[in-house]
């Protein structure tokens, strides 16, 4: 649609802007024709009371939702106490070189 007042039409309503935009009134038009088509079409048209379960029911079935899985904690963990583990062995090794060149600094 051409009307670069469409949002406001949609937020609205549409009935004020519709009044004097004729693109709009007609959309308007079109629009109610086919929601008055739908209803006599599907008027005497119910769906049976088990219907809804019935849909959960196979959504459930095919959508099932999967536990997740412990493995990427687990590796997670493993990787950091590795990291750990490395930062604890040569931190030792490397503070009195740190310390040298400090002292050369000053």
């Amino acid at each position: 649609m051409a009307c670069p007042e469409f949002e406001d039409l949609v937020r609205g309503g549409g009935g004020d802007h519709a009044a004097h935009c004729e693109e709009c009134r007609a959309l308007l038009d079109a629009l109610a024709d086919v929601d008055a088509t739908f209803d006599a079409a599907f008027a005497g048209i119910s769906a049976p009371p088990s219907l809804a379960a019935a849909v959960r029911a196979r959504m459930a079935r095919e959508f099932s939702v999967r536990r997740t899985s412990l493995l990427p904690e687990v590796l997670d963990f493993i990787g950091w106490a590795a990291v750990l583990a490395l930062a604890a062995i040569l931190l030792p090794r490397f503070l009195p070189l740190l310390d040298a060149a400090l002292a050369r600094i000053s």
